[in-house]
């Protein structure tokens, strides 16, 4: 069995009001990850995501690769051991 992970990333650029959050919500539903996305005050979008390694980095590509109708300029990652338990992901507000 691959050992589960905790990913956080922080996402800079053009990520808020462009369904940036509902297709990071769509990419993780796919992979079945758990956790969620969430709009932050500086106008970044912060994703907490839990997976084994190689899914969560998929995960990130397909963000970068097609971040809704936004643009990326930089993100910010780390992995971690498990940390907190969802039961699904979702979009915080």
């Amino acid at each position: 069995m691959k050992e589960i992970v905790q990913l956080h990333a922080n996402f800079k650029g053009n990520v808020q009001d462009v369904f940036f959050r509902q297709q990071v919500k769509a990419f993780a539903e796919e992979l079945n990850i758990k956790g969620y996305v969430k709009n932050l005050e500086d106008g970044s979008v912060e994703v907490i995501a839990m997976g084994n390694k190689n899914t969560l980095e998929k995960f990130l590509k397909k963000i970068e690769d097609k971040p809704g109708h936004g643009s990326i300029s930089s993100i910010e990652k780390s992995f971690s051991e498990k940390g907190q338990s969802f039961d699904l992901f979702e979009i915080l507000f």
